[in-house]
């Protein structure tokens, strides 16, 4: 890849970054910590939940007659793992849920910063598989 080419690549990739970093650091000075309460997952853990969550119901979406309605025994088990990665419980996770839905606002942040990093996940996995793998080099006779 020429130079240009790979500024025109990243270029676009880092303005997204950029995006969703300033979108954070808006969001957490928005959420004042005075205001939120002890029991609420703070802005980058519901964040870092959310995408994790997002992308295991993806998963099962294309990887199974997954349906939103039916949560199977292995769902129930993978959430599961998601909370006991994120050292939180169900509870934990809807009272956030309803405290974000009564600030839209700040969900409206959450879910755009959700949406940024799997747009770059997704794209850096286009990338990845579209990238020509190496050849095995071609040999002339001299």
């Amino acid at each position: 890849m020429h130079s240009h080419q790979a500024c025109r690549f990243f270029l676009p990739t880092m303005k997204r970054t950029l995006t969703a970093a300033l979108a954070a650091l808006l969001l957490l000075g928005a959420c004042r910590h005075d205001e939120r309460p002890a029991d609420v997952l703070d802005a980058p853990r519901m964040v870092a939940f959310l995408t994790d969550a997002y992308l295991l119901e993806g998963f099962y979406a294309v990887e199974s007659q997954y349906r939103y309605d039916a949560m199977t025994p292995e769902v129930l088990r993978a959430y599961d793992d998601i909370l006991k990665a994120h050292h939180t419980s169900r509870e934990q996770v809807e009272h956030s849920f309803d405290y974000y839905a009564s600030h839209p606002d700040l969900y409206r942040t959450i879910q755009d910063s959700v949406l940024a990093i799997l747009d770059r996940q997704s794209e850096a996995d286009t990338a990845a598989k579209a990238a020509p793998s190496p050849s095995a080099p071609i040999l002339l006779p001299m």
